[in-house]
C-alpha cells in the first residue's frame, strides 16, 4: 500500500510539475526536495522520480546497482563524505540535502558536482551521537569514488 501511495504521489507530482520541468532547462531543486518527505533518498532522472527508504548509504548503493545515477538529481536527508563519494562514482548531476558534512562539500567541489544544502556540520555522527559514523570512518583517508564504491559494495560472507 505504501509503495502504491508513493507511486500515485509521484505521478501526480510529475503530472502537475512535469510540464514546468520539461519547459525549463533546470529542475527546481527546492520543489524536488519538498517531495522527499519521510523517504531517505529521492532520485530524479529522465523525468522520473524514484524513492528509497533504506538507512545510511544503502539507498545510494541500491540506486547505483539497479537503476544508476548518471546525470540524476539526488535529494538526500544527510550527506557525508561516504555518500558524496558514492554520488560522484554514480555520476550524479546535482544534489541537495538538509545536512551536509564539510568533507562532502570538498568532494563535490573537487569533482565539480552542483550541490545545495540547508545546514553544514563538521562531520556525520554515529547513531549514538558519540563519535564518527562508521561509514565516514571507512572513507576517512580515501578520496577515490571508485575505491569508496569498492569498499561499500563488497559482499559480506
Amino acid at each position: 500500500m505504501k509503495k502504491t501511495v508513493c507511486s500515485i504521489v509521484s505521478l501526480c507530482f510529475l503530472f502537475l510539475c512535469g510540464n514546468a520541468f520539461a519547459k525549463s532547462s533546470e529542475v527546481n531543486i527546492e520543489e524536488l526536495s519538498k517531495q522527499l518527505g519521510n523517504h531517505s533518498l529521492l532520485v530524479y532522472k529522465k523525468g522520473n522520480i524514484s524513492f528509497q527508504d533504506e538507512h545510511g548509504i544503502q539507498p545510494l548503493l541500491i540506486q547505483i546497482e539497479k537503476k544508476g545515477l548518471k546525470k540524476a538529481i539526488v535529494v538526500d536527508k544527510v550527506i557525508g563524505k561516504a555518500a558524496a563519494l558514492l554520488m560522484v562514482y554514480g555520476k550524479v548531476k546535482q544534489v541537495h540535502t538538509d545536512i551536509i558534512a564539510k568533507d562532502a562539500i570538498t568532494v563535490f567541489e573537487k569533482h565539480k558536482i552542483k550541490y545545495s544544502y540547508n545546514k553544514v556540520v563538521d562531520y556525520i555522527l554515529n547513531i549514538k551521537k558519540n563519535g564518527l559514523c562508521p561509514m565516514e570512518q571507512k572513507v576517512k583517508d580515501i578520496d577515490s569514488p571508485k575505491e569508496a564504491y569498492k569498499i561499500f559494495s563488497e559482499k559480506k560472507s
